[in-house]
């Protein structure tokens, strides 16, 4: 191995000391080379050889061969990445040279009774296995009326001719009266036809008025005009009276009020003209602490103390009428929406008997139209 660091001695003319360096200065630099030398010097005086490590040496070389693998070359069905040094080895895809491990196929059937394999039982290399169905122990064959029996895997497993079971002796057909259907020839015991006529409607025809998708088979009937298909138009009336309902073709229903009507749910009307009376029914007995009905006409009272009632919202025209009946004591009725108030609720108190009071709802106030002896506050 190469050593850095010599020291060279300079050696002048013999018996000169000119371009000679003195004696002390030569010692020091052969010590200095003799100090490198030992430094450098290799530690390693053995070398054995490991697998596949040939070594071999002379007095002034070592030689190391490898005496392993010195290149890999790629075989049928293998990708190398290089001939030496660090090498990649893959198996090509395709063809049968994928990438698995396996060296060997076997089938086997898992029962002998339902299958048969030839042409195992290992396929090393190359090969075909043949695979069949086992004999189900049933013959081949045409059979009449058979006995079958079939196992879990749907094999027919036997097989044998068997005999007619049934026992009908007589077939005939039967035809509802009514239904247009005429039939002869049966009932038949043996042999023989039986004839199925029909005698109701064979054939449909358009008239005036009306088409039809066709003559016979399933046919569609309708109307050609467009006046819709209603049959009948009439009139009924709990309240009114009606004449000359239903109509079927043409003519005129004539509608009446009756001499006297009863309405028991809410009537609207922008402008009535009534002759006669107008009787408004329905009334109450408003208890203590109750809210005033404001589907019926009237709430009337009588306290045994001083007693209290509400009277909510009403509907814009609408009229309600209180009057005292007995005087145990004041009735108060606190009103929503008061007429008499600029805003919020008021009060009515009744103090007597015969005290009463009419009130009309008029554009979202009760206002009161009528009075006798009831104190508004």
């Amino acid at each position: 191995m190469s050593i850095s660091g010599k020291q060279t001695i300079n050696i002048g003319l013999p018996n000169e000391s000119t371009g000679s360096d003195p004696i002390r200065t030569a010692f020091i630099k052969t010590q200095t080379n003799f100090d490198n030398l030992f430094a450098n010097a290799s530690p390693y005086n053995t070398f054995n050889a490991g697998a596949g490590i040939g070594v071999s040496n002379t007095s002034t070389a070592v030689t190391i061969t490898n005496t392993g693998v010195t290149s890999i070359v790629a075989g049928t069905g293998v990708t190398i990445s290089g001939a030496n040094g660090a090498v990649t080895i893959s198996a090509n895809a395709g063809g049968g040279n994928g990438g698995g491990t396996v060296t060997r196929v076997g089938l086997v059937p898992a029962d002998v009774t339902r299958l048969t394999v030839t042409g195992g039982p290992n396929i090393v290399s190359s090969g075909t296995f043949t695979v069949d169905l086992a004999a189900s122990g049933a013959t081949a064959g045409t059979y009449t009326n058979p006995n079958v029996t079939i196992d879990t895997y749907g094999r027919v497993t036997s097989i044998a001719n068997g005999t007619i079971a049934g026992t009908v002796t007589s077939v005939g057909l039967v035809s509802p009266s009514g239904s247009g259907i005429q039939i002869s020839g049966g009932p038949i015991t043996s042999n023989g036809n039986i004839t199925v006529t029909n005698t109701g409607v064979v054939r449909v025809t358009a008239g005036e008025g009306i088409a039809v998708s066709s003559g016979n088979g399933s046919v569609t009937i309708s109307a050609t005009s467009t006046g819709g298909t209603v049959t009948s138009v009439g009139i009924t009336s709990s309240q009114l009276t009606v004449s000359g309902s239903p109509i079927v073709g043409s003519g005129v229903i004539t509608v009446n009020l009756p001499s006297s009507v009863t309405f028991a749910n809410t009537v609207t009307s922008a402008n009535s003209a009534i002759s006669g009376r107008l009787l408004l029914s329905g009334s109450e007995d408003i208890a203590s602490g109750a809210a005033a009905n404001l589907l019926l006409d009237t709430s009337y009272f009588t306290t045994t103390t001083a007693e209290t009632a509400t009277l909510a919202a009403g509907t814009a025209g609408q009229v309600k009428k209180f009057a005292m009946f007995g005087d145990g004591g004041d009735m108060v009725i606190t009103v929503t929406n008061a007429g008499w108030k600029t805003s919020g609720t008021g009060t009515m108190t009744f103090d007597t008997i015969g005290d009463a009071c009419t009130l009309q709802y008029i554009n979202n106030k009760w206002f009161c139209i009528g009075n006798n002896g009831v104190t508004f506050a």
